[in-house]
C-alpha cells in the first residue's frame, strides 16, 4: 500500500476534504491548513489504510481528528449560532439548503448539535458520504448511521422552526 502516488490521491481527493474541513470549521484559512496536514499524515500513516472504506471517508477522518486537536490545542470552539436571525418557517430541510443566505444559517445551527450528531450531519450532507462510509468512520453500522443523521436532521429541523424570542 506505501507505493502510492500522493500526487494523484491529492489531486483527486484534496477539492472534497477542503470542502469538508470548510464546512468544519468556518475558516478558510485554517481549512488550507488542515487540509495540508490531513495529506502529510495520510502519507504517514497509509500503512494503516485497510480498503474497508473509501480513502476519501479515511482522509475525512484524519482531518476531522486533525480539526479536533486544533481545537483543543488553542482551546477553540465551534462557531456560535446563539446571535444568529433564523427564520420560522415549515420549508423542508433540503428547500433550506438550496437557498445559500439559509444555508450558511443551518450551517451555524449544526455547529451547535452535539457530537455525533454534528459530524454525522455534516458527513452525510456536506461531504456526501453514504451511511455505511459513515459507520465506519464511527467504527459503528450503517444503521447507527442513518439513526444520527435522521435524529440530526430532526433537531436542525426544530432549532430553524423554533421561533426566536
Amino acid at each position: 500500500m506505501s507505493h502510492i502516488d500522493f500526487n494523484l490521491v491529492y489531486a483527486e481527493h484534496a477539492e472534497e476534504v477542503y470542502r469538508f474541513l470548510l464546512r468544519l470549521c468556518n475558516d478558510a484559512m485554517l481549512a488550507e491548513d488542515l487540509l495540508q496536514n490531513t495529506f502529510l499524515k495520510a502519507i504517514e500513516k497509509i500503512d494503516s489504510f485497510d480498503n474497508r472504506c473509501k480513502l476519501t471517508s479515511w482522509l475525512c477522518q484524519i482531518a476531522k481528528n486533525d480539526y479536533y486537536d486544533y481545537l483543543r490545542k488553542h482551546k477553540r470552539h465551534p462557531v456560535s449560532a446563539l446571535d444568529v436571525d433564523i427564520p420560522d418557517t415549515t420549508l423542508s430541510l433540503e428547500e433550506f439548503i438550496a437557498d445559500k443566505d439559509t444555508a450558511r444559517r443551518i450551517h451555524l445551527v449544526v455547529h451547535q448539535l452535539p457530537e455525533p450528531y454534528k459530524e454525522v450531519f455534516l458527513l452525510r450532507v456536506y461531504a456526501e458520504l453514504p451511511f455505511k462510509e459513515i459507520g465506519h468512520i464511527f467504527q459503528k453500522t450503517e444503521v447507527w448511521g442513518r439513526v444520527i443523521y435522521l435524529r440530526a436532521k430532526e433537531m436542525v429541523i426544530q432549532k430553524i422552526e423554533t421561533p426566536r424570542n
